[in-house]
Formats: C-alpha cells, sequence, structure tokens
C-alpha cells in the first residue's frame, strides 16, 4: 500500500491525538508539522519522530512541500480557514478538524476552495462513523419510519467547560454550539438525509460560567444552546446543547415518523407491529431484533448486535483510501456546510431574541 504523507498544522491537544491515530493506521506517514509558536512545533516533531528539516512555524511553507500529500488542520476554530484553503490551493489534500469554522463565511470558502481544487476536504465529525448514527440513516433511508416530521438532537454536559481556547470568541467564535453541537447536529442531519433549514429560532447563555471565579473574566462564549429549526420539507428539529447545565440530561436524540418512530440513543424502533423492512435491514447487518409488546397492541423493538468500532480510526482510514483513490471525501463538506447554515441562524437568531431564516451560500 502506498502512504499517505500527513503534515500538521497546529500542535496542540487534538494533534496530538491526530498524530496518535495516524500512527496506528497503516499506510499513513506523518512528516511535517507547523505551529505559530516554533518550539511547540519542535517538541511536537521529537514526540512523533518527525524530521528537524519539516517543522515549520509559517503554514504556507509547509503546504508547498512536495513531500507531503494532505494536512490535517488542528488550530483552533478561528484559524480553519487560512490554512485549509492554502493547502487546497497547493493541490494538497485536507482532513480539518470539527466544527469546519467558526463562521458561515469561512466554512462557505473552504468548501469553494475545494470545489475549485477537486482535492478532499475532509470535516473531522467521528461522530458520523458511530454504528448507531449509521444504523439510523439506514433505517430512515429505507423508509421504516415513513417521512419523519419532528426529530430532537440533543448532547448534554452537567458540568464540561474545556477552558482554554474554547472559551474566548477570539479564537474558538463561539462555545458549547460549535465544540460538541456539531456532532448531534450532524448526525442527525445524517440520519435525515440532509434536509435544508429554512428557519431558526434559538436561544444562548452562559448563566453557570459566570458564577464559577475561573471562567466568570475569561469566558465570552455560550455555555449552553436551544433551537427550533424548521426544515424545506416541513419537518421540525429541536436542538439542545451544554456544556453547563443543572440537570442530569436535556433529553435523546429521536426521530418521529409517520409509520414508525426512533430512539438513535437506544437503537429501539416504535411501531404498531414488526415492519418487516427492520427485520430485512436487521439480517443484512447481523443484527437482531428483541420485541416488547405493549398495551394496544404496540411494539417496542431493540436493535441488537451492532459491532462497535473505533471511531477515530474508521474516519482516518476512511481518509487514507478517499487520498489514495482520489476522493469524493468520506463526508461530503458541502454537507457539513448546513451544519455552519444552522450554527449561524442559532447564534442571529438569540442575539436578535427572534426567529431568523436560514443562509445557504452558493457553492
Amino acid at each position: 500500500m502506498r502512504k499517505v504523507r500527513i503534515g500538521i498544522v497546529g500542535t496542540g491537544g487534538i494533534a496530538n491525538h491526530h498524530a496518535k491515530v495516524y500512527s496506528s493506521v497503516e499506510g499513513i506517514e506523518l512528516v511535517a508539522c507547523c505551529d505559530i509558536v516554533k518550539e511547540k512545533a519542535v517538541q511536537f516533531a521529537e514526540r512523533w519522530g518527525i524530521p528537524k528539516k519539516h517543522v515549520f512555524s509559517n503554514f504556507r511553507k509547509l503546504v508547498q512541500m512536495d513531500e507531503i500529500d494532505a494536512v490535517s488542520v488542528c488550530t483552533y476554530n478561528q484559524a480553519h480557514r487560512a490554512p485549509t484553503v492554502a493547502a487546497l490551493k497547493a493541490g494538497k489534500h485536507v482532513l480539518c478538524e470539527k466544527p469546519m469554522a467558526a463562521t458561515l463565511r469561512d466554512a462557505a470558502a473552504m468548501v469553494r476552495a475545494a470545489k475549485e481544487s477537486g482535492k478532499i476536504l475532509h470535516v473531522a465529525i467521528h461522530s458520523r462513523f458511530r454504528p448507531n448514527v449509521v444504523m439510523a440513516q439506514k433505517i430512515i433511508s429505507e423508509g421504516i419510519l415513513g417521512r419523519v416530521y419532528y426529530c430532537e438532537s440533543v448532547g448534554c454536559r452537567r458540568r464540561g467547560i474545556p477552558g482554554g481556547t474554547f472559551i474566548r470568541s477570539e479564537t474558538a467564535g463561539h462555545g458549547a454550539v460549535v465544540d460538541i453541537g456539531v456532532y448531534n447536529l450532524f448526525n442527525t442531519l445524517f440520519a435525515l438525509g440532509f434536509p435544508k433549514p429554512v428557519t431558526i429560532s434559538a436561544f444562548t447563555c452562559d448563566y453557570i460560567a459566570r458564577q464559577m471565579p475561573q471562567f466568570k473574566d475569561v469566558m465570552d462564549v455560550e455555555e449552553f444552546g436551544a433551537a427550533w429549526v424548521r426544515f424545506e420539507d416541513g419537518s421540525i428539529m429541536v436542538f439542545k446543547i451544554s456544556w453547563a447545565v443543572h440537570a442530569n440530561s436535556l433529553g435523546s436524540n429521536f426521530f418521529l415518523g409517520e409509520k414508525a418512530g426512533l430512539s438513535m440513543d437506544g437503537m429501539e424502533v416504535y411501531a404498531d407491529e414488526v415492519p418487516k423492512e427492520l427485520e430485512k435491514l436487521a439480517k443484512a447487518e447481523g443484527c437482531s431484533l428483541e420485541v416488547e409488546e405493549v398495551r394496544g397492541g404496540m411494539v417496542n423493538i431493540r436493535i441488537k448486535g451492532l459491532k462497535p468500532v473505533d471511531v477515530w480510526q474508521e474516519q482516518i482510514k476512511a481518509f487514507r483510501d478517499a487520498v489514495l483513490r482520489g476522493g469524493p471525501s468520506p463526508i461530503d463538506p458541502e454537507k457539513v456546510l448546513l451544519t455552519n447554515v444552522i450554527m449561524d441562524g442559532i447564534f442571529r437568531s438569540a442575539k436578535a431574541g427572534r426567529e431568523v431564516k436560514a443562509r445557504i451560500p452558493r457553492i
């Protein structure tokens, strides 16, 4: 197998995780790194066996290297656009950390650069590879739920404010919504087949962080966000995410269809009878169905036997294979752009205190 040669831009915490996975996957070689703090880049290179001559403090020099095939962008959110666009224009494939960008404008510029270059732009939303997310997408696309008219996309940390560059708008752009909420948004959109958002009504806050001495004077992004999103097909999504909240849970991820409902977290289908299409799908996926009859002749159907995977390894293998065959990206960046469309609407709505129209850029 020909090796895919990787250069990493940004050598902070997440870069070390990228390097660890790259080092464990066959067919990938880490050959260069860059950080605006040269000492950090040198230490990173020493840790991961990168030659000193391939250590940079200017990403523009790294992306011009003939010795690399792809660039892993591991900077803070507000710095995703510049190295991504530069790498794509230099003819390199890109794996960029989530979110794609802190702003819709930057995300659109990145997608346009990928389209113009013909190179891969993969946004590292590893949750896309979770077996339950993949199965949910198959269930919905097979029509087992019928038309989905309502869903909830939810993530909750009771206390989990990360600190560092994550809590300053100058570096992160925003808080919990873009940091962890992007996973939930993408999972839901992926399962639904990427419907186009039309309007968003949202609320964000940082009430708890203001009461915490370590955050009150330095954090200027949201710890909590909630939104009501209406799609072009008439369906509704309720979105909730938190870094800090006085609750054990904000609910679960589920879909309501005209024929059946689905809990994505528990992998359970709720219907009046066991759908034959579900039996066929479960058999094809090597799963079994555990059926519980409930009052009124209805059934709860638990899907058993989904095989666990290492989502990081699956993601990196998918990226490697896409680079070797020349595309397409394992995750279409134009689909990821819809998460930025919704997040942009969330922040505009929260600021205005009213519903806003979604803004979908032309690519």
